[in-house]
């Protein structure tokens, strides 16, 4: 599948679109052969389908890094959520930290999907960010990570 999503998205000017970013944890995962995929980004699909007929997915990697891209043409949104395992090699969602940016110039949507993420958890996202994880990782500030949630969820 590679990074068709991507391309088409770049082509049609969406990756140009401001870009917002998310790193978390995941709260469970879907192995399907060597990769491991947070469950959430099934259910954004899902809702991208709702009023997208025309979203198509795509994936890269394996092992222990994924990313996974989502683009919604007609409704002008691109996602991509880069999974990355942060601990031993077994599919235990509390060993991995993802890395999501959603590209589009609509608000509602990326509050839309910050909803879908942090509805995973009965008290919400934030208490169960593994900011050290996510900052070893993706060299990060985890102070701009919480508050990067906390923005959206507010």
């Amino acid at each position: 599948m590679g990074k068709k999503c991507k391309k088409e998205a770049e082509k049609l000017g969406i990756l140009n679109l401001p870009k917002y970013t998310f790193y978390g944890r995941p709260k469970g995962l879907k192995m399907k052969f060597s990769k491991y995929k947070p469950k959430f980004a099934n259910e954004i699909r899902n809702w991208l389908l709702t009023f997208d007929p025309a979203t198509t997915e795509s994936e890269s990697g394996g092992g222990r890094n994924n990313t996974f891209m989502m683009l919604a043409p007609q409704a002008g949104i691109y996602i991509e959520i880069a999974d990355k395992m942060a601990g031993y090699a077994v599919p235990n969602p509390g060993n991995h930290v993802f890395e999501m940016n959603i590209h589009t110039d609509k608000m509602d949507v990326v509050k839309e999907i910050v909803k879908i993420v942090n509805s995973r958890w009965e008290d919400g996202i934030v208490p169960h960010l593994d900011v050290k994880k996510i900052e070893k990782k993706f060299k990060v500030n985890g102070t701009e990570v919480i508050n990067a949630w906390n923005q959206f969820l507010s």
